[in-house]
């Protein structure tokens, strides 16, 4: 099974595990301490690579 980053690509699983990773960045980033708004930058972007990988694996899967 592909995975990104030893997450799977099933989008059942995906779709929950992206929305957990909005979630902690939305959590993070209403932090007011200046270093930890870096981290819930970095957790967005791997939450919408994450989602990039998921939409590829299922376009693939779709043929």
């Amino acid at each position: 099974m592909k995975t990104f980053k030893g997450l799977t690509l099933e989008p059942e699983t995906a779709f929950r595990q992206i929305a957990a990773m909005i979630e902690t960045g939305l959590i993070i980033s209403v932090i007011d301490i200046e270093e930890k708004s870096d981290l819930g930058d970095c957790i967005f972007y791997l939450a919408k690579q994450y989602a990039e990988a998921a939409h590829d694996y299922a376009m693939e899967n779709r043929k």
